[in-house]
């Protein structure tokens, strides 16, 4: 059986990639970590890593192993968040991943709704990309996990679409065009606009539709979050391209935001694991979500 440090540092190099970092990552020199991997490998009596150009890959061994390894782990961190939640009077805790922009837009008012239904459960949100929230959900790290980009199938996890996604051009109520109501893609595109990164599904499809349409992409600024985009477009620096639930942020912060097409590339979407029960907390949130989707438009 392994021990937890040994699965803390599976985990670790799964995520690092290198065996320095890994270590680094959970108080570990590089030394320990590597004696403790060898003393791994020898008693399961199989390689877990191979070496390619620098960084550690799992081998067909490693990646037969690893689901359950992280699993255990997940599950007694669990157990270890359980206690906490018993020591302090609570015993429900609902772990949710969420993209930046839904966790400031979305999931606050559903939030609110479970609260008030379960008043003593304890909550963590979890931040990050929509592919590492599906590997929270494959790992069970989360009881929920709420996502722009493409729901894809994947083992162990199961997946809601909640609504689609469009993209919209977001400025300061004094800019020249915020009267228009109509604006096109080429005008801004020409203008050169603050987009979001094209590491994010909305920033990746914005660059893809103004390069099939023959258009410039030249932005004046690229940023990692919606929000950052539309606090760009407060202080008059540009026209900002962010998705729906991007302008939807905009106009409660009092900016002007106007449809510009919609994108069935992406959509706001709910993930979870299929191995995990789910609560009544989290079966309440995930109504509240897509009660909450419904006037996503």
């Amino acid at each position: 059986m392994l021990s937890r440090r040994e699965l803390t540092l599976l985990r670790a190099m799964y995520q690092c990639g290198t065996v320095t970092a890994a270590g680094a990552s959970i108080g570990m020199t590089q030394p320990a970590a590597s004696t403790l991997l060898r003393t791994m490998e020898t008693r399961l009596g199989f390689a877990l890593f191979s070496r390619q150009n620098r960084r550690l890959q799992l081998t067909s061994q490693g990646r037969a192993l690893i689901p359950d390894a992280l699993n255990a782990l997940a599950g007694m961190e669990a157990v270890d968040r359980l206690a906490g939640d018993i020591r302090q009077g609570s015993t429900s805790r609902l772990v949710i991943g969420a993209v930046a922009i839904a966790a400031s837009s979305i999931l606050p008012s559903a939030l609110a709704i479970v609260r008030r239904e379960h008043p003593g459960i304890a909550v963590t949100v979890r931040a990050g990309t929509a592919l590492e929230i599906i590997e929270m959900a494959v790992d069970q790290r989360i009881d929920l996990g709420l996502i722009v980009g493409t729901l894809v199938e994947k083992d162990r996890v199961a997946s809601l679409a909640l609504a689609p996604m469009s993209l919209y051009a977001v400025m300061h109520a004094a800019h020249p065009w915020a009267q228009r109501q109509g604006l096109s893609l080429k005008e801004i595109a020409h203008a050169g606009p603050i987009v979001l990164a094209t590491t994010l599904p909305a920033g990746r499809v914005t660059r893809q539709v103004m390069e099939a349409a023959r258009l410039p992409y030249q932005p004046i600024m690229e940023v990692g979050q919606s929000s950052a985009a539309c606090g760009l477009a407060a202080q008059g620096l540009g026209i900002a391209i962010v998705e729906t639930l991007g302008a939807r942020y905009a106009q409660r912060q009092r900016l002007v935001a106007r449809h510009l097409l919609a994108v069935p590339e992406i959509g706001l979407g709910l993930v979870w694991s299929h191995d995990r029960t789910m609560s009544q907390p989290a079966e309440t949130l995930r109504s509240s979500l897509i009660a909450e989707a419904a006037s996503v438009v």
